[in-house]
C-alpha cells in the first residue's frame, strides 16, 4: 500500500474541518413566537357580497321612441268661450263655457270664479272682480292631461323623463305640470 504523506493528510483534514466548521458557528436566532389566539369576531363582508350602486344618467331603453305624440289628443289645452256678460246689484259678471272636466284657476287675487255646473254639455263658470273695466288671466287646464294620462313612468322600459305608452308600445316625454293648460283673458266690464 502506498503511504500518504502527512502533509497531504493534514491538508485533507483541514479542508474537511473547515467545511464542517461553518455548521458549528453559532447563529443568532429570533425569539420564539408567542402562540396566537383567534378571537371570534364578525368577519368583514366579502367582496362578492358588496354590490356597488351606480346611477345611470342614460339608460338603455327597451321600448322605442314614439313616432308621434301618443297623448296629443288627450293633452290639448281646452277652448274657453265667453257666453254672457251681466250685472247683479251693479257688480259685473262674465260667464265662460269650458269643456266638461276642465280645471280653472284665477291668476290674480282679484278675480273670483265659481263653477255653475254643466249646461248644454259645457262646464259653465262665472267670474267677477271688484275692479271694473279690467282684464284678468284665467288658467284653464285639460284634466286629462296629467303625467298619468296614458304614460306610465318607472317601468324600466323608458329613459328618465319619459313615460311608457302601453297602447302604442313606445316611450314619450312626460308632460310638464302646465301641459294642456292655457291662459284665457277675462274682461270685466262695467255696470250702469
Amino acid at each position: 500500500m502506498q503511504k500518504i504523506s502527512l502533509p497531504v493528510i493534514s491538508l485533507l483534514v483541514i479542508v474537511l474541518l473547515s467545511s464542517c466548521l461553518s455548521v458549528f458557528v453559532p447563529v443568532e436566532t429570533a425569539a420564539p413566537l408567542q402562540p396566537t389566539i383567534a378571537l371570534a369576531t364578525n368577519a368583514p363582508p366579502s367582496i362578492q357580497s358588496v354590490v356597488p350602486v351606480t346611477t345611470l344618467t342614460t339608460s338603455a331603453q327597451s321600448a322605442p321612441l314614439c313616432a308621434s305624440d301618443p297623448i296629443a289628443s288627450a293633452c290639448s289645452a281646452p277652448l274657453a268661450e265667453v257666453r254672457d256678460k251681466f250685472c247683479v246689484q251693479k257688480i259685473p259678471y262674465t260667464q265662460i263655457a269650458l269643456p266638461v272636466g276642465t280645471t280653472f284657476e284665477p291668476v290674480g287675487p282679484l278675480l273670483i270664479c265659481t263653477d255653475e255646473g254643466i249646461r248644454g254639455g259645457m262646464q259653465i263658470i262665472t267670474c267677477r272682480s271688484p275692479q271694473i273695466n279690467y282684464s284678468y288671466d284665467l288658467k284653464v287646464c285639460n284634466s286629462a292631461c296629467s303625467a298619468a294620462s296614458g304614460l306610465t313612468v318607472g317601468t324600466g322600459q323608458c329613459s328618465e323623463g319619459y313615460g311608457y305608452s302601453a297602447a302604442n308600445a313606445c316611450c314619450w316625454p312626460v308632460p310638464t305640470t302646465d301641459a294642456g293648460c292655457a291662459l284665457f283673458k277675462v274682461d270685466i266690464g262695467t255696470c250702469q
